[in-house]
Protein backbone atom coordinates (compact mmCIF):
# COMPACT_ATOMS: atom_id res chain seq x y z
CA UNK A 1 0.00 0.00 0.00
CA UNK A 2 0.83 3.85 -0.82
CA UNK A 3 -0.12 6.37 1.53
CA UNK A 4 -1.20 9.36 0.83
CA UNK A 5 -0.84 12.66 2.73
CA UNK A 6 -3.35 12.14 5.61
CA UNK A 7 -5.95 14.71 5.93
CA UNK A 8 -8.42 15.71 9.05
CA UNK A 9 -10.61 13.31 9.24
CA UNK A 10 -13.67 15.39 9.62
CA UNK A 11 -12.68 17.51 6.34
CA UNK A 12 -12.43 14.40 4.14
CA UNK A 13 -15.20 14.47 1.78
CA UNK A 14 -17.64 11.43 2.12
CA UNK A 15 -17.63 9.22 -1.26
CA UNK A 16 -21.11 9.72 -3.51
CA UNK A 17 -22.29 5.84 -2.39
CA UNK A 18 -22.29 7.41 1.42
CA UNK A 19 -26.08 8.16 1.35
CA UNK A 20 -27.19 4.88 -0.05
CA UNK A 21 -24.97 3.01 2.21
CA UNK A 22 -26.95 5.07 4.97
CA UNK A 23 -30.40 4.30 3.74
CA UNK A 24 -29.29 0.67 3.87
CA UNK A 25 -28.13 0.54 7.34
CA UNK A 26 -31.10 2.72 8.76
CA UNK A 27 -33.38 0.13 6.70
CA UNK A 28 -31.30 -2.61 8.11
CA UNK A 29 -31.35 -1.36 11.89
CA UNK A 30 -34.94 -0.78 12.04
CA UNK A 31 -36.95 -3.85 10.16
CA UNK A 32 -34.37 -6.19 12.15
CA UNK A 33 -34.87 -4.33 15.38
CA UNK A 34 -38.16 -2.41 15.40
CA UNK A 35 -40.00 -5.49 14.31
CA UNK A 36 -38.46 -7.82 17.01
CA UNK A 37 -38.69 -5.16 19.62
CA UNK A 38 -42.15 -4.10 18.79
CA UNK A 39 -43.99 -6.87 17.97
CA UNK A 40 -42.95 -9.42 21.05
CA UNK A 41 -44.72 -7.76 23.75
CA UNK A 42 -48.26 -8.00 21.85
CA UNK A 43 -47.78 -11.22 20.36
CA UNK A 44 -47.34 -12.76 23.36
CA UNK A 45 -51.05 -13.48 24.53
CA UNK A 46 -51.24 -15.47 21.17
CA UNK A 47 -48.17 -17.65 21.56
CA UNK A 48 -49.35 -18.79 25.31
CA UNK A 49 -52.22 -19.95 23.86
CA UNK A 50 -51.33 -22.02 20.32
CA UNK A 51 -48.14 -23.78 22.31
CA UNK A 52 -50.13 -23.77 26.05
CA UNK A 53 -47.72 -22.32 27.41
CA UNK A 54 -47.33 -19.94 30.83
CA UNK A 55 -46.60 -15.88 30.82
CA UNK A 56 -42.96 -16.67 31.51
CA UNK A 57 -42.19 -19.28 29.57
CA UNK A 58 -43.67 -17.40 26.72
CA UNK A 59 -41.70 -14.29 28.00
CA UNK A 60 -38.08 -15.70 27.74
CA UNK A 61 -37.48 -14.74 23.97
CA UNK A 62 -36.80 -11.24 24.54
CA UNK A 63 -34.19 -12.20 26.71
CA UNK A 64 -33.13 -15.25 24.71
CA UNK A 65 -32.50 -12.30 22.16
CA UNK A 66 -30.87 -9.70 24.19
CA UNK A 67 -28.45 -12.17 25.82
CA UNK A 68 -27.61 -14.30 22.97
CA UNK A 69 -26.64 -11.04 20.72
CA UNK A 70 -24.57 -9.37 23.47
CA UNK A 71 -22.53 -12.96 23.37
CA UNK A 72 -22.31 -13.27 20.07
CA UNK A 73 -21.38 -9.16 19.53
CA UNK A 74 -17.96 -9.72 19.81
CA UNK A 75 -17.48 -12.83 17.23
CA UNK A 76 -19.89 -10.98 15.26
CA UNK A 77 -17.36 -7.76 14.93
CA UNK A 78 -14.35 -10.17 14.29
CA UNK A 79 -16.49 -11.60 11.27
CA UNK A 80 -17.20 -8.23 10.20
CA UNK A 81 -13.72 -7.08 10.23
CA UNK A 82 -12.90 -10.32 7.88
CA UNK A 83 -15.45 -11.29 6.06
CA UNK A 84 -17.83 -9.35 3.39
CA UNK A 85 -20.18 -7.20 5.13
CA UNK A 86 -22.79 -7.23 2.57
CA UNK A 87 -22.83 -11.26 2.98
CA UNK A 88 -23.03 -10.64 6.59
CA UNK A 89 -25.96 -8.29 6.84
CA UNK A 90 -27.25 -11.22 4.22
CA UNK A 91 -27.30 -13.57 6.63
CA UNK A 92 -29.35 -11.69 9.58
CA UNK A 93 -32.02 -10.71 7.15
CA UNK A 94 -32.78 -13.77 6.27
CA UNK A 95 -31.93 -15.36 9.87
CA UNK A 96 -34.65 -12.52 10.88
CA UNK A 97 -37.00 -13.81 7.53
CA UNK A 98 -36.77 -17.47 9.13
CA UNK A 99 -37.69 -16.57 12.70
CA UNK A 100 -40.81 -14.91 11.78
CA UNK A 101 -42.03 -17.90 9.10
CA UNK A 102 -40.82 -20.28 12.26
CA UNK A 103 -43.00 -18.44 14.53
CA UNK A 104 -45.52 -18.47 11.96
CA UNK A 105 -46.02 -22.27 11.22
CA UNK A 106 -44.92 -23.50 14.42
CA UNK A 107 -46.79 -25.16 17.02
CA UNK A 108 -43.89 -26.17 19.16
CA UNK A 109 -42.05 -24.78 22.17
CA UNK A 110 -38.35 -25.45 21.11
CA UNK A 111 -39.28 -24.12 17.63
CA UNK A 112 -39.95 -21.12 19.47
CA UNK A 113 -36.92 -20.69 21.14
CA UNK A 114 -34.77 -21.58 18.58
CA UNK A 115 -36.69 -18.64 16.48
CA UNK A 116 -36.06 -16.14 19.45
CA UNK A 117 -32.43 -17.46 20.66
CA UNK A 118 -30.85 -18.92 17.23
CA UNK A 119 -32.71 -16.78 14.65
CA UNK A 120 -33.16 -13.10 16.18
CA UNK A 121 -30.14 -13.18 18.63
CA UNK A 122 -27.95 -13.77 15.67
CA UNK A 123 -29.74 -11.29 13.23
CA UNK A 124 -29.83 -8.36 15.83
CA UNK A 125 -25.87 -8.30 16.02
CA UNK A 126 -25.45 -9.12 12.43
CA UNK A 127 -27.90 -6.61 10.24
CA UNK A 128 -29.30 -4.82 13.65
CA UNK A 129 -26.71 -3.11 15.69
CA UNK A 130 -23.47 -4.05 14.34
CA UNK A 131 -23.30 -4.58 10.76
CA UNK A 132 -25.57 -1.46 9.95
CA UNK A 133 -23.33 0.66 12.43
CA UNK A 134 -20.07 -0.56 10.73
CA UNK A 135 -21.74 0.08 7.10
CA UNK A 136 -22.09 3.97 8.12
CA UNK A 137 -19.24 4.23 9.79
CA UNK A 138 -16.60 3.14 7.02
CA UNK A 139 -18.32 5.20 4.49
CA UNK A 140 -18.54 8.58 6.27
CA UNK A 141 -16.41 10.50 7.46
CA UNK A 142 -17.79 14.06 7.50
CA UNK A 143 -20.55 14.19 9.99
CA UNK A 144 -20.08 10.59 10.78
CA UNK A 145 -22.09 11.12 14.12
CA UNK A 146 -24.70 12.88 12.38
CA UNK A 147 -25.18 9.90 10.38
CA UNK A 148 -24.68 7.21 12.86
CA UNK A 149 -27.59 9.38 15.11
CA UNK A 150 -29.68 8.92 12.20
CA UNK A 151 -29.44 5.35 10.77
CA UNK A 152 -30.66 4.95 15.23
CA UNK A 153 -33.75 7.09 14.76
CA UNK A 154 -36.33 3.69 16.47
CA UNK A 155 -39.14 4.67 13.69
CA UNK A 156 -40.47 1.08 13.62
CA UNK A 157 -40.05 0.22 16.82
CA UNK A 158 -42.73 3.22 16.86
CA UNK A 159 -45.30 1.72 14.60
CA UNK A 160 -45.26 -1.87 14.72
CA UNK A 161 -47.00 -1.92 17.96
CA UNK A 162 -49.79 0.69 17.15
CA UNK A 163 -49.86 -1.56 13.60
CA UNK A 164 -50.05 -4.63 15.30
CA UNK A 165 -52.57 -4.03 17.64
CA UNK A 166 -55.07 -2.72 15.09
CA UNK A 167 -54.02 -5.86 12.92
CA UNK A 168 -54.65 -8.23 15.73
CA UNK A 169 -58.50 -7.82 15.81
CA UNK A 170 -58.72 -8.73 11.32
CA UNK A 171 -55.84 -11.28 11.23
CA UNK A 172 -54.65 -14.80 13.39
CA UNK A 173 -51.05 -13.87 14.95
CA UNK A 174 -49.62 -16.51 12.31
CA UNK A 175 -50.80 -14.72 9.40
CA UNK A 176 -49.45 -11.70 10.79
CA UNK A 177 -45.91 -13.43 11.92
CA UNK A 178 -45.76 -14.73 8.20
CA UNK A 179 -46.63 -10.75 7.05
CA UNK A 180 -43.94 -9.66 8.96
CA UNK A 181 -41.25 -12.10 7.71
CA UNK A 182 -42.33 -11.35 4.18
CA UNK A 183 -42.06 -7.85 4.69
CA UNK A 184 -38.55 -8.48 5.92
CA UNK A 185 -37.53 -9.80 2.84
CA UNK A 186 -38.70 -7.75 0.20
CA UNK A 187 -37.54 -4.72 2.02
CA UNK A 188 -34.31 -5.89 3.26
CA UNK A 189 -32.91 -8.70 0.58
CA UNK A 190 -32.41 -6.02 -2.54
CA UNK A 191 -30.87 -3.25 -0.55
CA UNK A 192 -28.67 -5.68 1.16
CA UNK A 193 -28.12 -7.02 -2.52
CA UNK A 194 -26.95 -2.98 -3.40
CA UNK A 195 -24.40 -3.13 0.04
CA UNK A 196 -20.68 -1.76 -1.18
CA UNK A 197 -18.69 -3.20 1.92
CA UNK A 198 -16.13 -0.57 1.60
CA UNK A 199 -15.20 2.85 -0.41
CA UNK A 200 -13.76 2.14 -3.69
CA UNK A 201 -10.58 3.45 -2.37
CA UNK A 202 -10.71 1.58 0.82
CA UNK A 203 -10.22 4.81 2.50
CA UNK A 204 -11.21 3.94 5.57
CA UNK A 205 -8.95 5.26 8.72
CA UNK A 206 -6.37 2.43 10.00
CA UNK A 207 -5.71 1.82 14.01
CA UNK A 208 -2.80 4.36 14.82
CA UNK A 209 -0.29 1.93 15.27
CA UNK A 210 2.98 1.13 13.21
CA UNK A 211 1.49 -1.39 10.37
CA UNK A 212 3.28 -4.41 12.19
CA UNK A 213 1.04 -3.76 15.33
CA UNK A 214 -1.81 -4.01 13.44
CA UNK A 215 -3.95 -7.00 12.05
CA UNK A 216 -4.09 -7.68 8.10
CA UNK A 217 -7.07 -4.96 7.57
CA UNK A 218 -5.72 -2.37 9.56
CA UNK A 219 -7.21 -2.62 12.54
CA UNK A 220 -6.88 -3.69 16.16
CA UNK A 221 -7.25 -6.96 17.13
CA UNK A 222 -9.60 -7.86 20.27
CA UNK A 223 -6.63 -8.84 22.80
CA UNK A 224 -5.27 -5.07 21.51
CA UNK A 225 -8.68 -3.15 22.38
CA UNK A 226 -8.90 -4.49 25.59
CA UNK A 227 -5.25 -3.70 26.93
CA UNK A 228 -6.18 0.04 26.12
CA UNK A 229 -7.49 2.22 28.69
CA UNK A 230 -8.69 4.80 26.63
CA UNK A 231 -10.86 1.73 25.01
CA UNK A 232 -12.53 0.84 28.23
CA UNK A 233 -13.22 4.57 28.98
CA UNK A 234 -15.16 5.25 25.86
CA UNK A 235 -16.65 2.24 26.62
CA UNK A 236 -17.77 2.57 30.27
CA UNK A 237 -19.12 5.49 29.45
CA UNK A 238 -21.62 4.77 26.91
CA UNK A 239 -22.32 2.21 28.85
CA UNK A 240 -23.48 4.37 31.61
CA UNK A 241 -25.94 6.17 29.42
CA UNK A 242 -27.49 2.71 27.84
CA UNK A 243 -27.72 1.28 31.65
CA UNK A 244 -29.61 4.59 32.56
CA UNK A 245 -32.24 4.06 29.78
CA UNK A 246 -32.60 -0.05 29.96
CA UNK A 247 -33.42 0.57 33.62
CA UNK A 248 -35.91 3.26 32.93
CA UNK A 249 -37.55 1.78 30.51
CA UNK A 250 -37.87 -1.49 32.75
CA UNK A 251 -38.88 -0.30 35.72
CA UNK A 252 -40.09 3.47 34.90
CA UNK A 253 -44.04 2.12 35.71
CA UNK A 254 -43.52 0.28 39.22
CA UNK A 255 -40.94 3.34 39.74
CA UNK A 256 -43.22 6.30 39.46
CA UNK A 257 -46.01 4.21 41.14
CA UNK A 258 -43.57 4.32 44.16
CA UNK A 259 -43.14 8.32 43.96
CA UNK A 260 -46.87 8.56 43.83
CA UNK A 261 -48.23 9.18 40.06
CA UNK A 262 -51.01 6.46 38.99
CA UNK A 263 -50.22 3.91 36.71
CA UNK A 264 -51.57 5.09 33.50
CA UNK A 265 -49.15 8.28 34.51
CA UNK A 266 -46.48 6.45 35.11
CA UNK A 267 -46.95 4.47 31.78
CA UNK A 268 -47.00 7.79 30.04
CA UNK A 269 -43.67 8.67 31.59
CA UNK A 270 -42.77 5.87 29.75
CA UNK A 271 -43.92 6.79 25.94
CA UNK A 272 -42.52 10.39 27.15
CA UNK A 273 -38.93 9.11 27.46
CA UNK A 274 -39.27 6.93 24.11
CA UNK A 275 -40.59 9.80 21.61
CA UNK A 276 -37.87 12.59 23.13
CA UNK A 277 -35.37 9.66 22.95
CA UNK A 278 -35.92 10.07 18.97
CA UNK A 279 -34.34 13.48 18.75
CA UNK A 280 -31.60 12.80 20.94
CA UNK A 281 -30.23 10.28 18.52
CA UNK A 282 -29.86 12.99 15.99
CA UNK A 283 -28.77 15.80 18.38
CA UNK A 284 -26.01 13.79 19.91
CA UNK A 285 -24.83 12.60 16.87
CA UNK A 286 -24.50 16.41 15.53
CA UNK A 287 -23.06 17.04 19.38
CA UNK A 288 -20.04 14.03 18.68
CA UNK A 289 -19.41 15.81 15.12
CA UNK A 290 -18.43 19.14 16.47
CA UNK A 291 -16.90 18.00 20.26
CA UNK A 292 -15.46 14.65 19.47
CA UNK A 293 -16.94 11.04 20.84
CA UNK A 294 -14.65 11.55 24.45
CA UNK A 295 -15.87 14.89 25.55
CA UNK A 296 -19.69 14.00 24.06
CA UNK A 297 -19.88 11.42 26.72
CA UNK A 298 -18.32 13.45 29.47
CA UNK A 299 -20.95 16.02 28.65
CA UNK A 300 -23.88 13.46 28.45
CA UNK A 301 -22.63 11.88 32.09
CA UNK A 302 -22.52 15.51 33.31
CA UNK A 303 -26.18 16.24 32.23
CA UNK A 304 -27.75 12.88 33.33
CA UNK A 305 -25.82 13.07 36.88
CA UNK A 306 -27.97 16.32 37.44
CA UNK A 307 -30.95 15.35 35.85
CA UNK A 308 -30.83 11.65 37.79
CA UNK A 309 -30.27 13.74 41.09
CA UNK A 310 -33.44 15.59 40.32
CA UNK A 311 -35.35 12.56 40.60
CA UNK A 312 -33.82 11.32 43.62
CA UNK A 313 -35.76 14.27 44.78
CA UNK A 314 -39.46 12.47 43.75
CA UNK A 315 -41.12 16.12 42.05
CA UNK A 316 -43.98 16.42 40.90
CA UNK A 317 -45.51 15.05 37.56
CA UNK A 318 -44.57 17.99 35.31
CA UNK A 319 -41.57 18.08 36.31
CA UNK A 320 -40.40 13.87 36.26
CA UNK A 321 -42.21 14.25 32.75
CA UNK A 322 -39.49 16.86 31.66
CA UNK A 323 -36.60 15.39 33.08
CA UNK A 324 -37.43 11.75 32.20
CA UNK A 325 -37.77 12.85 28.22
CA UNK A 326 -34.64 14.23 28.69
CA UNK A 327 -32.81 11.09 30.17
CA UNK A 328 -34.41 9.08 27.13
CA UNK A 329 -32.93 12.01 25.11
CA UNK A 330 -29.10 11.51 26.58
CA UNK A 331 -29.55 8.04 26.38
CA UNK A 332 -30.72 7.81 22.51
CA UNK A 333 -27.59 9.79 21.86
CA UNK A 334 -25.12 7.43 23.41
CA UNK A 335 -25.29 5.10 20.44
CA UNK A 336 -24.29 7.52 18.05
CA UNK A 337 -21.59 9.40 20.21
CA UNK A 338 -19.61 5.97 21.59
CA UNK A 339 -19.33 4.97 17.61
CA UNK A 340 -17.72 8.38 16.80
CA UNK A 341 -15.81 8.56 19.70
CA UNK A 342 -14.07 4.45 18.75
CA UNK A 343 -14.13 5.27 15.59
CA UNK A 344 -12.15 8.64 16.58
CA UNK A 345 -9.76 7.10 18.43
CA UNK A 346 -9.01 3.54 16.98
CA UNK A 347 -9.98 4.02 13.17
CA UNK A 348 -12.26 3.11 11.55
CA UNK A 349 -11.19 -0.54 10.72
CA UNK A 350 -11.30 -1.19 14.43
CA UNK A 351 -15.17 0.03 14.73
CA UNK A 352 -16.48 -3.19 14.43
CA UNK A 353 -14.26 -5.27 17.04
CA UNK A 354 -14.60 -2.24 19.64
CA UNK A 355 -18.54 -1.80 19.16
CA UNK A 356 -18.86 -5.74 19.67
CA UNK A 357 -16.90 -5.70 22.77
CA UNK A 358 -18.84 -3.15 23.79
CA UNK A 359 -22.41 -4.89 23.54
CA UNK A 360 -20.54 -7.79 25.59
CA UNK A 361 -19.42 -5.69 28.49
CA UNK A 362 -22.15 -3.54 28.77
CA UNK A 363 -24.31 -6.36 29.35
CA UNK A 364 -23.49 -7.83 33.11
CA UNK A 365 -23.87 -3.58 34.17
CA UNK A 366 -27.57 -3.67 32.57
CA UNK A 367 -28.47 -6.80 33.94
CA UNK A 368 -26.78 -5.54 37.46
CA UNK A 369 -29.23 -2.51 36.98
CA UNK A 370 -32.28 -3.38 36.63
CA UNK A 371 -32.16 -6.42 38.72
CA UNK A 372 -29.87 -4.56 41.69
CA UNK A 373 -32.40 -1.67 41.24
CA UNK A 374 -35.78 -4.48 41.74
CA UNK A 375 -33.90 -5.80 44.33
CA UNK A 376 -32.91 -2.60 46.32
CA UNK A 377 -36.63 -1.94 46.08
CA UNK A 378 -38.32 -5.11 47.91
CA UNK A 379 -35.97 -4.55 50.35
CA UNK A 380 -36.41 -1.25 51.46
CA UNK A 381 -39.60 0.23 49.77
CA UNK A 382 -37.63 2.58 47.20
CA UNK A 383 -35.64 3.24 44.31
CA UNK A 384 -33.30 5.83 45.77
CA UNK A 385 -30.34 3.78 46.48
CA UNK A 386 -30.35 2.85 42.88
CA UNK A 387 -31.23 5.80 41.60
CA UNK A 388 -27.76 7.14 44.02
CA UNK A 389 -26.03 4.71 42.70
CA UNK A 390 -26.86 5.19 38.63
CA UNK A 391 -25.98 9.10 39.69
CA UNK A 392 -22.28 7.59 40.87
CA UNK A 393 -22.00 5.56 37.49
CA UNK A 394 -22.82 9.19 35.02
CA UNK A 395 -20.00 10.84 37.72
CA UNK A 396 -17.29 8.76 36.82
CA UNK A 397 -18.38 8.63 33.49
CA UNK A 398 -17.80 12.24 33.11
CA UNK A 399 -14.08 11.24 34.12
CA UNK A 400 -13.73 8.39 31.98
CA UNK A 401 -15.25 10.77 28.95
CA UNK A 402 -12.91 13.21 29.60
CA UNK A 403 -9.71 10.94 29.64
CA UNK A 404 -11.32 8.74 26.50
CA UNK A 405 -10.73 12.43 24.57
CA UNK A 406 -7.15 12.24 25.22
CA UNK A 407 -4.36 11.16 23.48
CA UNK A 408 -3.68 11.03 19.30
CA UNK A 409 -6.97 11.13 17.39
CA UNK A 410 -6.29 9.22 13.61
CA UNK A 411 -6.61 11.07 10.53
CA UNK A 412 -7.75 10.09 7.41
CA UNK A 413 -8.45 9.16 4.74
CA UNK A 414 -4.92 8.54 4.51
CA UNK A 415 -4.60 4.84 2.59
CA UNK A 416 -5.24 3.84 -0.91
CA UNK A 417 -3.87 0.76 -3.08
CA UNK A 418 -0.55 1.04 -4.13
Amino acid sequence: MAHSPAVPEGDAPNHPLAVRMGVIAGVSHNIVIGTIMGSFGLMLASIEQRLGVSGEEAAIGIPLVLVGSSILAPFVGVLIARFSLRLLLMVGALLTVAGYFLLAFTNSYAFYLIAYGLCFGPAMSLAGSIGPATLVTRWFHRNRGLALGIVHLPVVIAIVPWTLERALGHYAPTTLYAAIGTIAAVLLVPLILLTVDHPPSHDETLAPEPAEKRTADGSFSIGQLLARPRFWALCLAGIASMTSSVLLGSLLVPMGVSWGFSRPEAALLQSIMSLVGIAGSVLFGWVADKLGGGRSLALIGFNCAVLWLILLQHPPFTVAAIVIGLIGMHGAGAIPTLGRGLSDTFGQASYSRGFGLNTLIGLPFIALGVVGSARVFSMTGSYDLAISAITGFFVVAIVLGLYGATGPKVEGPAVVPA
